[in-house]
């Protein structure tokens, strides 16, 4: 008995090339998936370093606005609005404003939290009119003054 063997019995040249083919391809594609993943998570940490500070701006702007109202607000039977026109979202989600009172009578915090973000913000003021604790959403807002009680609130427009 004879056995016949072939010419490419021993060559292997072509199984190398298209081994090489497939192993150069699942690198690159190794490499793509860990640049995609790596670079999602870094624009997810420049989504929450944008949205804080767009609530410190939106912060910063209410404080103003509060700070406005307790000077204008200076006689016991003024009747006074202010409408504060906030952008109604921050980092392509609704937010949240709460205005929190601390230990000294003439200092305030306005505590501003995203939705969509992990991201807040606390902006302190002060005026010589008390504010109201409250919790209202981003948007237009209105300062009133309610001279029975002699304080300012923050209320949904």
């Amino acid at each position: 008995m004879s056995t016949v063997t072939s010419p490419f019995h021993r060559d292997r040249r072509g199984t190398s090339t298209a081994l090489g083919y497939v192993l150069s391809l699942g690198i690159a594609a190794i490499l793509i998936s860990g640049l995609i993943v790596a670079g999602g998570g870094l624009m997810e940490g420049q989504r929450d370093q944008s949205a804080r500070t767009e609530l410190q701006v939106v912060g910063q702007t209410l404080a103003a606005e509060l700070t406005n109202a307790g000077r204008l607000a200076d006689c016991p039977s003024c009747e006074l609005t202010l409408w504060a026109d906030l952008p109604a979202r921050v980092a392509g989600g609704a937010y949240l404003i709460e205005v929190v009172n601390t230990a000294d009578p003439d200092i305030y915090r306005l505590v501003l939290s995203a939705e969509v973000a992990d991201a807040t913000a606390t902006v302190r003021f002060r005026t010589r009119r008390p504010v109201a604790t409250t919790t209202v959403t981003g948007g237009r807002l209105a300062i009133e003054y309610d001279p029975a009680a002699g304080t300012l609130e923050v209320r949904d427009a």
